[in-house]
């Protein structure tokens, strides 16, 4: 009996590994949220999940760059980029911008704003990462409440190099 139970932990223990496996792209480690698609080009990482009644939510890092000499310039060019240029409809200026925190010793802007997908008002928020003269992002775009729990889980497991 005791064995029978050592070999059920034991095999839970490895399965639970591997659903938590870490993967990695440019400066960033993550980990792919549990019912979400990868996709990988050389300039980013993209991590969706779709429903058949359009309600979907789109991760996506984005490989470094040289950064420029202000933070708030980095945070701007990056929402023209990523978030201006291919979304329909999103907000020309951020809603509103956060910075001040460190993340694995970076220091991290958040700006966040709507854009419009089939006349459905979405959120989308970029958070910028700065250290030296790098930055890097991940920009979160969702149309539902409920994505809330896999962009919160994401962030967590979310980690740059030192």
């Amino acid at each position: 009996m005791k064995r029978r139970i050592f070999l059920l932990i034991a095999i839970l223990s490895i399965h639970q590994s591997s659903l938590a496996q870490t993967d990695s792209f440019d400066i960033f480690s993550y980990r792919t949220p549990e019912f979400f698609t990868r996709s990988i080009l050389p300039s980013r990482v993209q991590c969706s999940y779709k429903e058949n009644d359009t309600t979907f939510c789109i991760i996506t890092i984005y490989k470094s760059q040289k950064s420029q000499l202000d933070t708030l310039k980095d945070l701007m060019a990056q929402w023209n980029e990523y978030v201006v240029k291919p979304l329909s409809r999103a907000s020309k200026k951020p809603g509103s911008i956060m910075s001040g925190q460190m993340v694995d010793g970076w220091g991290s802007s958040i700006a966040i704003g709507n854009f419009y997908q089939n006349k459905k008002k979405c959120v989308v928020f970029i958070t910028s990462f700065r250290k030296d003269n790098v930055t890097a992002c991940a920009v979160y775009a969702f149309s539902y409440k409920l994505a809330k729990g896999p962009v919160e889980t994401f962030s967590n497991n979310l980690h740059l190099k030192k």
